[in-house]
C-alpha cells in the first residue's frame, strides 16, 4: 500500500509518498493555501494529480483540533479560518476522490515515534515537539489517547510558572519561538514575525520593557535571532542568554515531570529542531534527575531521549494512522 502524505503547515504544505513499509519517496512542499478554501481545494488537488496514479489513499497531517472520524475541524491552527466547523474530507472528495484519514500534526509526530521511533517498544510513551508552540501526544499501545474534545496531550496549555496567562503557559514558556522571541528582547536583536510578543503586548504591555531592562550582556541589533545564533551566543557565554536558557530548562522540566506524574509512560522522547542541539537532551535530562530528588514526585526516574525522527515526522504519523484505520494487517514495527 502506498498513500500520498500531505503535512499541512502555517507556512507550506509538505508532501511524499510512503509506503506500508515506512518508504519515503518524492518529497515536496508548495506555499501553504490559506487565502481562500477554493485555493485550499485547488493546491491540493494539484498535488494529488502528480502521483493519483500511484496511490491507493491520502493520510494527512493537520493542525487543531478535529474529529478523525468526520474530519470536521473543531478548533485551533493555521486553517481554521478556512474550515472551521466543516470536514476536509468532504471539502476535499470531489477533487482527489480517494479514502482519506487525518491527525492532528503534533500527534501525528508522536505516532512516527510510535512506529518506527523511539517509542516503538513502549507500551505507554509520550512525544514533546517543541516548535512554534509544543506539539506531540501521548501513546497507548501504539495509538493515540485523543480525550472527550480530542485535546488529550495539548501540552501547551501546561502552566508551568507565573505571570499572566500566556508567560505561564508552556506554549510560551517552553516552545523555541518563545525562547527566540524573549532572546531578541534581551540582546535587542532582529527576529521575523514575534507572535508572542504581539500576544503579550495586548495582555501585558509592559512586559518586553521590563525584559529588555534585564539585559547586562552586549547588545546586537544587527543580528537576526534564531536557534543557531541563540546557541552560538549560550556557547560564547552571553549572560543573557545563559539566564534565559536556564528559565526554558527549567519550564521544561516542569512541563516534562508533570507528564511523567499524570501518565507515567515509559519514554518521553523530545522533538523539534531544537532537539539536534546536542546540549539540550543532555541538560535536560541532569535536570529532570535533579527536579525529582528536590521536590514531591511518585515517579523517581524519567526515560528521557531524543525523537528518532526530525522534520519528516509528520508525514511518517500520518501514514501509520492511515495504516491503523484503514490496513491494520499491514503494520510493522
Amino acid at each position: 500500500m502506498k498513500c500520498l502524505v500531505l503535512d499541512y503547515g502555517g507556512s507550506a504544505i509538505k508532501y511524499g509518498l510512503i509506503d506500508d513499509q515506512s518508504n519515503l519517496s518524492s518529497q515536496g512542499e508548495v506555499p501553504a493555501p490559506r487565502e481562500s478554501l477554493e485555493q485550499f481545494v485547488e493546491v491540493t488537488g494539484q498535488i494529488y494529480d502528480q502521483f493519483k496514479d500511484e496511490i491507493d489513499g491520502i493520510a494527512i497531517s493537520f493542525p487543531g483540533a478535529f474529529d478523525n472520524e468526520t474530519g470536521v475541524l473543531v478548533n485551533g491552527g493555521a486553517y481554521l479560518h478556512l474550515l472551521q466547523n466543516k470536514s476536509v474530507f468532504t471539502v476535499l472528495k470531489d477533487r482527489c476522490p480517494v479514502p482519506m484519514e487525518m491527525e492532528n500534526d503534533g500527534k501525528a509526530a508522536a505516532l512516527a515515534e510510535a512506529w518506527k521511533g523511539n517509542l516503538k517498544d513502549c507500551k505507554d510513551g509520550a512525544a514533546i515537539v517543541l516548535g512554534t508552540g509544543i506539539g506531540g501526544g501521548l501513546i497507548k499501545d501504539g495509538r493515540i489517547i485523543r480525550g472527550k474534545d480530542y485535546c488529550a496531550g495539548e501540552f501547551s496549555a501546561i502552566i508551568v510558572g507565573g505571570g499572566n496567562y500566556l508567560e505561564r503557559s508552556a506554549t510560551f514558556a517552553c516552545s523555541t519561538t518563545g525562547i527566540v522571541e524573549r532572546a531578541a528582547i534581551l540582546k535587542g536583536s532582529k527576529c521575523g514575525s514575534p507572535m508572542y510578543m504581539a500576544m503579550m503586548a495586548r495582555f501585558d504591555p509592559g512586559y518586553a520593557d521590563r525584559l529588555r531592562a534585564t539585559a547586562v550582556g552586549p547588545q546586537y541589533p544587527d543580528m537576526v535571532m534564531n536557534g543557531f545564533t541563540l546557541f552560538k551566543l549560550l556557547e560564547e557565554g552571553d549572560p543573557d542568554i545563559e539566564r534565559l536558557y536556564n528559565e526554558f530548562i527549567d519550564n521544561n522540566v516542569r512541563m516534562i515531570t508533570n507528564i511523567a506524574n499524570i501518565y507515567n509512560p515509559e519514554r518521553i522522547v523530545i522533538g523539534g529542531g531544537i532537539s539536534k542541539e546536542p546540549r539540550l537532551i543532555e541538560d535536560l535530562q541532569k535536570a529532570c534527575k535533579d527536579m525529582l530528588v528536590h521536590n514531591l514526585s511518585v515517579v523517581t526516574k524519567i526515560d528521557l531521549q531524543p525523537c528518532f525522527y526530525r522534520s519528516s515526522a509528520n508525514l511518517y504519523g500520518a501514514m501509520y494512522n492511515y495504516l491503523q484505520r484503514r490496513a491494520p494487517e499491514l503494520i510493522t514495527h
